[in-house]
C-alpha cells in the first residue's frame, strides 16, 4: 500500500507557473519538459503497480531523505518483508545506447547517469539504517516505464539492474508473496523520520520579468472581463470566481518564489493590483498561515497547490466556475 501521495513536484509547479507568465528561455523550456515527462513516467509506474496490486507492501513515493549534511531523492521505495528496494524511474523515450558507463542518445551523453543516481540513493539508505543500527537488505533498479524506450548495449551486466516496460508487471508480481513484518514497520518509522524537503531547489532564480495579473484557467489568456463575483475570459468564455483566481495566484506565488515568504504587498503586485486591499487581506487570513518576521508578516498558502485548494473550495464556495 502507498504510504504517501505522489504529488506534483515543486519544480514542476514552478515551471508550470513560469510558463503561464512568461516566454520560457531555452534552459527553462528544457527543464519544464524534463520535469513534466518525469512526473508522467512516475504516474505511469504507479498505474501499472496498481494493476498488479500492492496491499501486502509498504511503498513510499517521491521522497527526499536527509541524513547528516547530505540527502538523496527517491522516486519509489518498496518495503517487502525485511528487504528494501529503491526504484529510480526514468521516462525516457526513443533509442538509447549504454557504452563506457554512460547513457547516450543521438550521439550525446545523457547528463545524469541513472545507475549513479540509484547507487547514491541505495548508499544513503544504507547509511541511515546503519546509523539507526537497523540491518536490512537494500537493492536498487532503474525502471523505464515508457514503451517507446529502446536500450542497446554490449555490456550485458546492466540488464540485471534495469526494468523495461514489457517486464514491469512481471517485476511487480515478484513482490506478491512478500508480507509486512515487524522489521518492515521499523523501516517505515525510520524512513519517515528522515523525510525532508529538497533543499537544493530555489524557484526564485529565474522569475525576473514574470507577467503580473490574472489569467484564464482554461486557455491561459490574461484578457478577463471583470464582474462582481467572477472574471470571464474574453477569448474562450470560461467564467471563474474571484476566489478561484485568488487561490491560483497564491499558488503561483508559492512556487514561482519557492521558499520565500509572501507579503500582502508582494501578492498584490503579482495579481496586478486586481483586488481591493481589504479583499486581499481577508483572503490571506482565510487561506494562509501567518509567520511574523520582525515588523513584517509573511504568509504561506495552507494548501499544497491550487489543485488541492480547489478540492476544498469547490465544496464550500457559493460562487461556481463555468468552463466553456
Amino acid at each position: 500500500m502507498y504510504l504517501n501521495d505522489r504529488k506534483v513536484t515543486a519544480e514542476l509547479l514552478h515551471y508550470r507557473a513560469l510558463d503561464r507568465r512568461m516566454d520560457l528561455n531555452f534552459e527553462d523550456a528544457r527543464n519544464f519538459k524534463v520535469y513534466r515527462s518525469g512526473f508522467s513516467g512516475e504516474c505511469l509506474y504507479d498505474k501499472l503497480f496498481d494493476e498488479v496490486g500492492h496491499d501486502n507492501l509498504y511503498i513510499f513515493r517521491d521522497l527526499y531523505l536527509v541524513s547528516g549534511k547530505s540527502g538523496a531523492q527517491y522516486d519509489s521505495i518498496i518495503i517487502s518483508g525485511d528487504a528494501v528496494t529503491v526504484n529510480e524511474i526514468k521516462n525516457y523515450s526513443g533509442e538509447y545506447y549504454y557504452k563506457n558507463g554512460r547513457f547516450m542518445k543521438n550521439g550525446e551523453v545523457v547528463p545524469d547517469n541513472p545507475f549513479t543516481q540509484v547507487d547514491r540513493a541505495v548508499g544513503k539508505l544504507y547509511r541511515i539504517c546503519r546509523n539507526a543500527k537497523v540491518t536490512a537488505e537494500i537493492s536498487g533498479k532503474v525502471v523505464f516505464p515508457n514503451d517507446e524506450f529502446r536500450l542497446y548495449s554490449e555490456d550485458n551486466s546492466i540488464w540485471k539492474n534495469i526494468v523495461i516496460r514489457m517486464d514491469l508487471k512481471k517485476y511487480f508480481r515478484q513482490f506478491k508473496d512478500d508480507y509486512n513484518t515487524e522489521k518492515a514497520d521499523r523501516l517505515v518509522t525510520l524512513i519517515r523520520s528522515h523525510i525532508s524537503g529538497n533543499p537544493y531547489f530555489n524557484g526564485s532564480m529565474n522569475v525576473a520579468g514574470v507577467r503580473r495579473g490574472l489569467y484564464c484557467g482554461s486557455c491561459g489568456d490574461f484578457n478577463l472581463i471583470k464582474t462582481r463575483y467572477h472574471r470571464q475570459c474574453s477569448v474562450c468564455g470560461t467564467k471563474e470566481s474571484n476566489e478561484t483566481h485568488m487561490l491560483r495566484v497564491m499558488s503561483d506565488y508559492k512556487y514561482l518564489y519557492y521558499g520565500e515568504g509572501m507579503t500582502r504587498k508582494s501578492l498584490a503586485a503579482l495579481t496586478g493590483d486586481e483586488f481591493h486591499p481589504e479583499v486581499l487581506r481577508r483572503a490571506l487570513n482565510k487561506y494562509c498561515t501567518k509567520n511574523k518576521r520582525g515588523k513584517n508578516t509573511e504568509y504561506v498558502l495552507k494548501y499544497y497547490d491550487f489543485e488541492e485548494a480547489m478540492k476544498y473550495i469547490n465544496q464550500t464556495s457559493k460562487y461556481k466556475n463555468y468552463i466553456e
